[in-house]
């Protein structure tokens, strides 16, 4: 699998404003104009092609040294993003701030050094940073240290240093969440003792705002381990309802709040409570929205494109194929529409999407059309998974469409590709060896084929689980070509 090039990444992830702003604002002038030149070639790459730079570019003293040259525009890019990012997000400009205290400080305007700590001070407050908080006080006692005429015994320095050691135990506590979160990974960890401690049993212990999203996180995480439904689904409510509660501190990072609506959306696809599910994607499409994202931007085309992703997931397992397919063109719609705000990720998820439910609808050349386009992105992708059904999915289409040459060099490329992933699992042989005799065989021979391997796989034990089989159900495409006369004779788990 080729090695993504860091610059390309940076410069895709743009969305149009940012590409825009960056071209506006850098100044660049004279030779720094290459910088410009070398952004917009790579801008239209579709993938990442050095040696196409180095040709494009062979007469410019530039490229003999190209290594540097991507570093500096990698890093021009971030300069850029993070002057854009200052209107973007409370936290920019928190960071901001604390770097106009230090460039005061270092100047000794002491009194303007202060009006900015407390501007910073509530800022850090509202965004609910205590890390910020003690570097903001520890500027406070800096300052009001250097400032002339001032008792150093005065009673803020003492107030100054209780706040710092009430932020601290908070972070102590919320430091101790983060390890009883990652001790859950330990399957050996004993949850009625992890239940019964008082960081997830109390929520009055926990006082920053990371803490108290752990909180319920570990209240739903423990409970779903010892199989409460009810309780699990209450600790999501109780965590939707506490980070619904401050609009300022959900605009700033709504990250937590996605997750725990997409949380409970799996706890109703677990129970195929399939209708409640609807109506969190609602509320997950309000989003951008309520907290003024931009309609047109990476974070919320994302976060459609997901939540897309998860309806058509939804009325699959609920045997809604036509509601699933009616729904299609309009994600396609918005996918065209904003192909340059969508991440290669979520190009792959929702592509795969599309060819399995086509799949299931037997309109195979639709569903080849996008298992293509999501093996096109196979040298950059991060999803293995997806891009490993996504091979197998390939070789059934090319089967079912009668494809037999074209399957017989598929077959080639998925072993390469799975071996380059780092080897075959079992069922994958298996799988492998199917399809190469599948595409020589004659017609005739092709039953006996298909009882044969089938046995392999669903025999006792089985090969493959149900959470491999919700990626592509092999033991329903295996049945659909047996005969009902095989299938009855044959005794499988």
């Amino acid at each position: 699998m080729a090695k993504q090039d860091h610059l390309f990444s940076l410069i895709k992830s743009l969305s149009r404003s940012e590409k825009r702003y960056f071209k506006l604002s850098t100044g660049l002038q004279g030779q720094q104009l290459n910088y410009l030149e070398l952004f917009e070639t790579i801008e239209q790459m579709g993938s990442y092609d050095e040696d196409f730079l180095k040709q494009k570019f062979a007469n410019r003293t530039f490229v003999h040294q190209l290594h540097v040259s991507k570093n500096y525009l990698f890093h021009l890019i971030l300069k850029s993003l993070r002057s854009y990012q200052l209107n973007e997000s409370a936290n920019a400009q928190l960071k901001a701030r604390l770097l106009d205290i230090e460039i005061l400080f270092k100047r000794d305007l002491l009194r303007p050094c202060l009006q900015a700590i407390r501007q910073a001070e509530k800022l850090a407050v509202k965004v609910g940073d205590e890390r910020s908080i003690l570097e903001v006080l520890n500027w406070k006692r800096k300052v009001l240290l250097n400032m002339e005429g001032v008792d150093r015994d005065f009673p803020e320095l003492s107030e100054i240093a209780s706040r710092e050691k009430d932020y601290l135990n908070a972070l102590m506590d919320e430091s101790k969440i983060w390890d009883l979160t990652l001790s859950i990974r330990d399957r050996n960890s004993p949850i009625k003792q992890l239940r019964e401690n008082p960081l997830i049993a109390d929520p009055t212990r926990t006082r920053t705002h990371r803490a108290k999203i752990l909180q319920h996180h570990l209240a739903y995480v423990t409970a779903t381990m010892i199989d409460d439904p009810t309780e699990a689904e209450a600790s999501l409510d109780q965590l939707i309802a506490y980070l619904e509660g401050d609009i300022f501190k959900l605009k700033n990072d709504p990250g937590p709040y996605v997750t725990a609506l997409n949380n409970k959306i799996g706890l109703y696809l677990n129970q195929r409570r399939h209708q409640l599910v609807f109506p969190l994607l609602r509320k997950i499409r309000e989003i951008p929205e309520r907290i003024n994202l931009k309609a047109r931007s990476l974070e919320t085309m994302n976060l459609l494109i997901r939540s897309y992703n998860v309806e058509l997931e939804t009325y699959r397992d609920s045997g809604k194929l036509s509601e699933a397919l009616a729904l299609i063109p309009k994600v396609e719609k918005l996918i065209t529409v904003n192909e340059d705000l969508i991440s290669i990720e979520y190009k792959i998820l929702i592509r795969y999407q599309f060819a399995y439910l086509f799949f299931m609808a037997r309109d195979f050349r639709k569903s080849l059309y996008n298992i293509n386009q999501v093996l096109d992105h196979r040298s950059h992708a991060t999803r293995g998974d997806i891009m490993s059904y996504g091979q197998f999915l390939n070789l059934i289409l090319h089967f079912e469409l009668g494809n037999y040459t074209v399957m017989k060099y598929s077959v080639d490329a998925t072993r390469r590709f799975l071996k380059k992933r780092g080897g075959l699992l079992e069922f994958e042989k298996i799988l492998l060896r199917f399809f190469s005799q599948l595409c020589t065989r004659p017609q005739a021979q092709q039953q006996k084929l298909f009882k044969k391997c089938y046995l392999r796989l669903f025999g006792d034990p089985p090969l493959l689980n149900e959470s491999q089989l919700d990626y592509l159900d092999f033991k329903y495409w295996f049945e659909s070509k047996l005969s009902p006369a095989v299938l009855t004779n044959i005794n499988v788990g």
